[in-house]
C-alpha cells in the first residue's frame, strides 16, 4: 500500500511538473508577442515562476500561476511584467512602464 501511495505521489509532482513548465513556455510566448506589439525588448531567459495560488470569485475556483520577465524599453531600462495564466482558459500580461500599467488580455490559453 505505501508503494502505490509513493508512486501516486512520485506522479503527480512529475505531472505537476511538466504543466508548470508548459505554463512557462507558453508565458514566454505570450510575453514576447505582447512585448513585439508594443516595441519592447522581451530579455531572454528571464521568465520565471512567480507564484501559484488559488482563487475563489463568486462561483468559480481556478488555479492561478503567475510567471514574472523583465523587458527593456530602447534596450536601456530594465521593466518588469507579468504573465498570468488562470487555469483552465485566461491568459494576461501586465506590463510596468513608466506611464503605468499596461494589461492586456489574450483571453483563451486552449490551444
Amino acid at each position: 500500500m505505501i508503494e502505490l501511495f509513493l508512486f501516486l505521489l512520485v506522479t503527480g509532482c512529475v505531472v505537476a511538473w511538466w504543466q508548470l513548465m508548459q505554463g512557462r513556455h507558453k508565458a514566454h510566448r505570450a510575453a514576447k508577442q505582447v512585448c513585439g506589439n508594443h516595441g519592447l525588448q522581451l530579455l531572454d531567459d528571464t521568465v520565471s515562476l512567480s507564484s501559484v495560488t488559488w482563487n475563489r470569485d463568486n462561483s468559480n475556483s481556478r488555479v492561478q500561476v503567475n510567471y514574472s520577465f523583465e523587458f527593456a524599453i530602447n534596450g536601456a531600462k530594465r521593466r518588469r511584467g507579468l504573465v498570468t495564466i488562470g487555469f483552465p482558459a485566461s491568459l494576461s500580461v501586465t506590463l510596468d512602464l513608466e506611464e503605468g500599467r499596461l494589461i492586456e488580455n489574450l483571453g483563451n490559453t486552449q490551444g
